[in-house]
């Protein structure tokens, strides 16, 4: 008598699930634990359940036994929660003679259940691997200055609050770049299509030696390869 539920944080979903293998029946809760294979009984039918059907709520599994059979087998009321449990409550037969205690199961993602929480395997689960995206190296590398970075972050995804962001929210705001009056201010207007932003990044570049392409994305891939000498491509990445 397992099962399995998926436990629930704000919006987020958990894969860490608890499971009740009951045994013998004198140590899982009747009420609160998750053993009849559709979770928490308390849950299910409410919180004065216990008031309702006559199984105080600190029973356990055992205690609504009578006999060979659950206490409520023999029950013929059409009382709307004493049908429900009848309808989620399994054979006890299995219980009967049982001589192991209940046992209590954690499972996460795709790994075995286990008696043993792990806490590492608790921690993947909550903090997935994601795909790695391939410029993360330009935007979070050695050194990178923490502001700078986070901006770069932000200019990455496109959602950075330029000009025409804001117009398109419905602010009435000019969508004219302040940097050279002449065209509307965009992510890859302003990184390095603007004649202002372009010659300052130009001029840097002239220096190295270097002549990285305009557009925004393709500058961002250029900058993976951009010297072989570690410490000038760093120089390079802080200059962007």
């Amino acid at each position: 008598m397992s099962h399995l539920k998926t436990l629930y944080l704000g919006q987020s979903m958990l894969v860490i699930r608890d499971a009740c293998e009951v045994g013998s029946g004198i140590t899982a809760s009747f009420w609160r634990d998750n053993w009849t294979g559709a979770g928490p009984l308390i849950e299910l039918a409410g919180a004065d359940a216990p008031q309702r059907v006559g199984l105080p709520y600190d029973a356990v599994v055992r205690d609504a036994l009578r006999g060979n059979d659950w206490w409520l087998a023999t029950s013929r009321s059409r009382n709307p929660t004493i049908l429900l449990l009848k309808s989620l409550l399994p054979g006890a037969g299995n219980m009967i003679e049982c001589l192991h205690d209940d046992s209590f199961l954690w499972k996460t993602e795709d790994h075995a259940p286990s008696i043993t929480f792990s806490t590492a395997k608790t921690w993947s689960t909550l903090h997935p691997i994601v795909n790695v995206v391939p410029w993360h190296m330009t935007v979070w590398f050695k050194h990178h200055i923490p502001k700078h970075a986070f901006i770069s972050w932000v200019v990455t995804w496109n959602r950075l609050h330029t000009c025409d962001r804001l117009h398109n929210w419905g602010l009435s705001i000019p969508s004219i770049c302040v940097l050279s009056n002449q065209h509307d201010e965009t992510r890859n207007h302003l990184f390095f299509e603007c004649d202002y932003s372009s010659q300052i990044w130009r001029h840097f570049m002239a220096k190295a030696r270097l002549n990285p392409p305009s557009p925004f994305m393709d500058c961002l891939q250029w900058l993976l390869g951009a010297s072989r000498e570690a410490n000038l491509a760093m120089i390079i990445k802080l200059l962007f």
